[in-house]
């Protein structure tokens, strides 16, 4: 056998070789390549999930500004948000115990809402609705994510709840007492029910996901 011969037949067993790594059959027939990811995706389970409960946040001007989304994550409810459109800083961001938004309420944009879902008569922040703040970047956009253990998935799912973004960062109740507030130490009653988070900003009817279905 010549040298070129034995040439030829190497290279063509080396192209039958990476023919066959590329390519194949799986176990329904159908063609694949290695390119494919036949395991599926290579999200989580958690991050395939859909949520189970949403809310459309409006401003005052009736805007739709973002929507913040629930579901479940090893355990717990995450909270996932998206926002557009708000004031740069830290924003109290909180639960609350009425499902009612409405940016003209006599008492001031979105009252109605009422105070803090507080299921267990605690002062701020151990209320069930004391979320972890909200930072909105320099371009009026806010993106959150966290996970919380004080709420269930069924409680914002069926409780007629809202969520409300605050114009002020909250402070949470934090106010030690070497400061002063009405001449005694410590914090004010107005700072351990609201965290001093100020005027309501913007509003969103929490609502089950199923309802969107129906």
């Amino acid at each position: 056998m010549s040298k070129n011969w034995t040439k030829i037949m190497l290279i063509m067993s080396v192209a039958i070789l990476l023919n066959g790594c590329s390519g194949g059959e799986n176990s329904n027939g159908k063609e694949t390549t290695n390119t494919e990811n036949t395991a599926g995706t290579n999200e989580s389970p958690e991050e395939q999930m859909e949520p189970q409960a949403k809310a459309e946040l409006k401003d005052v001007e009736n805007k739709t500004v973002g929507t913040v989304s629930f579901l479940v994550h090893d355990g717990h409810v995450q909270i996932v948000a998206s926002i557009e459109g708000l004031e740069p800083g830290h924003h109290g961001f909180h639960v609350h115990e009425n499902g009612v938004c409405e940016p003209d309420a006599e008492e001031g944009p979105f009252t109605t809402a009422g105070g803090h879902f507080n299921t267990d008569g605690k002062m701020h922040s151990g209320h069930a609705g004391d979320m972890p703040s909200l930072y909105v970047n320099e371009d009026r956009s806010a993106a959150y994510s966290a996970t919380f253990d004080r709420l269930t998935i069924d409680q914002l799912k069926e409780e007629e709840l809202a969520v409300i973004v605050h114009s002020n960062p909250d402070n949470f109740g934090n106010i030690p007492d070497r400061y002063q507030a009405e001449g005694k130490p410590g914090p004010d009653e107005a700072t351990m029910k609201t965290g001093d988070a100020g005027d309501r900003q913007a509003c969103g009817v929490i609502m089950s996901t199923e309802e969107e279905t129906k």
